[in-house]
């Protein structure tokens, strides 16, 4: 049942409509596609930074190597692992830390609308 004629459905004992059910796996199927296309992203993405670092390392180990006259292998392993382990334990870190205060919000809003 619809009120005023604006395609509102009210809430109803019936069961879903055929075509209801048709629009609901057709958003499931959107919706695993685009988790699908975001989870291959995030590993290209992560590839990248990982490249970034091991090039990143490479000239850092260039350059000490060069001056200090450290030996280029080790010194462009640890600097590619801090390159790459010390921004991804940053952002971790900043991530949780988010999901807390959006949670911690959540709650708050939820106390207040009930009562």
């Amino acid at each position: 049942m619809t009120s005023a004629g604006n395609g509102i459905r009210k809430h109803s004992a019936q069961a879903p409509s055929r075509s209801e059910r048709e629009d609901a796996q057709l958003a499931q199927v959107v919706a695993r596609r685009a988790i699908r296309r975001l989870d291959m992203l995030e590993w290209v993405i992560f590839a990248v930074g990982a490249g970034l670092a091991a090039a990143g390392g490479a000239v850092i180990a260039w350059m000490l190597s060069g001056l200090a006259g450290w030996d280029f292998r080790s010194t462009w392993i640890g600097a590619s692992l801090l390159l790459f382990v010390v921004p991804g334990v940053l952002s971790i870190m900043q991530i949780r830390r988010d999901e807390r205060t959006d949670t911690r919000g959540t709650q708050d809003k939820q106390e207040s609308e009930d009562g």
